[in-house]
């Protein structure tokens, strides 16, 4: 099978990611190639949010209505940063897709304007992979990430193969780990498991990513 696997990262997190699923895919005999996003130019990590703070006094409401996430999905914007050009333009001749994004409360604006460049979706087989600072929360983390991303690759005609959810144990805000420390504490408390073993190196992340690959890579 021709395997693309395309992401972005910005801390590397996604990226390592990227390169175990891209070392598994070839042990299992696939043709794997693999093409990094990269940003005409980054943000500082300050500006990033900006776009977001629409949705931050309705948060609660979000992660409580479901009805309300349906209407905010619908009318939510996603912003879109410039790319550099593409090594793969085209992805007709790939038979599996995997697309890595870090969650930047929803998706990762490279991501975003990925979707919008790129040619051949159209019946391509997509499945998704992310990595972000928490444990995989049902609502905050994998619906808020997944449930858009997969709703645009609907549309662009795809066929969505799965998912992947990967914590990466790390956040850039604020100024002494202050997140990092609040993840930590909810693992403890939804999940009664420390914050590592959603990791790529903890249990229930091996476990997860083993799942993934059996699914995608059969």
């Amino acid at each position: 099978m021709q395997v693309l696997i395309v992401y972005y990262s910005r801390t590397g997190h996604t990226a390592g990611l990227a390169d175990a699923l891209a070392a598994e895919a070839r042990r299992r005999g696939h043709a794997v190639t693999v093409e990094r996003i990269r940003a005409q130019r980054e943000w500082n990590k300050w500006l990033l949010p900006v776009p977001l703070l629409p949705l931050l006094p309705l948060l609660p409401v979000y992660l409580l209505s479901a009805r309300f996430r349906r209407f905010w999905h619908r009318i939510y914007h996603q912003p879109e940063q410039a790319i550099r050009p593409l090594a793969v333009p085209d992805v007709s001749n790939f038979d599996l897709v995997l697309l890595g994004t870090p969650k930047w409360l929803y998706l990762a604006y490279p991501v975003a304007r990925w979707l919008n460049t790129i040619a051949g979706l159209d019946s391509k087989r997509v499945a998704s992979f992310a990595t972000f600072c928490g444990p995989p929360l049902e609502v905050f983390e994998l619906g808020m990430l997944f449930e858009p991303l997969e709703a645009h690759l609907r549309a662009c005609g795809t066929i969505v193969a799965g998912r992947l959810a990967i914590s990466s144990g790390y956040h850039p805000y604020f100024f002494f780990g202050e997140m990092q420390r609040l993840f930590r504490w909810i693992a403890l408390k939804a999940f009664g498991r420390p914050l590592a073993d959603f990791t790529l190196d903890g249990e229930i992340g091996r476990a997860e990513f083993q799942r993934f690959c059996d699914e995608v890579l059969a």
